[in-house]
Formats: structure tokens, sequence, C-alpha cells
């Protein structure tokens, strides 16, 4: 099996972070290329009115914010690794499976925020989703716990 096309999924957490480094890691030893996907999901991004912080506006800072953790990754870490950065809109699962399909990826590699209980039962698991629905294999690297 050859690993040529490595899609890292994060947010813009410390978990994430970890992922970034240990993929970039795969994509140094293999000559891999790497995408920085980062999905902004709508429905998560609320505003707060009382606050003057109204939808529209918490949407466009959460691109902003996204943009510039994406780059931040790619800069710190990327060094002479080719790098895609994506950040679309929409449902997470969905949009790591078209994008698996569409750029091809050899491997995916996101991180886990180690939670459990009635926490991960509220929150959901992202990696699992994507463990459970990944055509291709799926690398977690653990949260410090």
């Amino acid at each position: 099996m050859k690993i040529k096309k490595i899609l890292i999924v994060v947010d813009d957490s410390l978990p994430s972070i970890k992922a970034v480094k240990f993929g970039y890691g795969f994509a140094r030893k293999f000559g891999g290329k790497v995408m920085l996907l980062s999905v902004i999901e709508p429905d998560l991004i609320l505003g707060n009115p009382d606050a003057g912080i109204f939808p529209d506006d918490a949407e466009i800072a959460a691109k902003a914010n996204t943009a510039d953790f994406l780059t931040r990754m790619q800069n710190d870490y990327a060094q002479s690794i080719e790098t895609e950065l994506a950040s679309p809109e929409g449902d997470i699962g969905p949009i790591v499976l078209k994008v698996i399909a569409d750029w091809h990826a050899d491997l995916v590699v996101t991180g886990t925020h180690g939670r459990t209980g009635i926490s991960k039962l509220v929150t959901g698991s992202v990696a699992e989703s994507i463990i459970g629905l990944s055509p291709v294999p799926v690398c977690v690297v653990p949260a410090d716990n």
C-alpha cells in the first residue's frame, strides 16, 4: 500500500495539533502530500444577540478563525511538504467522505478529544464516525488524558 495523500481532519484544538504533527510525520516518511481539512458546521455556530454577536457575524468569525488555524498549522509543520487547505461548510461526516473520494486520500489522520460517558453521548465522536464510514485506513491520534 502506498501512502501518497494524507487527509488530516482538524478543528482548532490541542488534539488536532497532535494529529497535524503526526500526519506530517507520515507525509515525511512516505513522501506524501497533505490536505488539512477543517469542516465548518453552520448548525454549531451560535451567535449571542444579547452580546451583540449575531449568527452571521459569528459565522464570518468562525470562517476567519478556521482559515487562520489552517494557515498556522501549514506554516508551523508543513516545511517542504505539499499541502492543500480546505474549510468547507456542512455536516462533517459526509464532507470527510466526499473529500476522501474526490481527493483520492490514502490515509485519514484525526485527533480525538478522549470524551467518555455523557460528554461523548451529547457531543458524539467525529473520530468514530470517520472510522465507521471511511473506505481508507484511519489513524486516530489520542488526546493526552
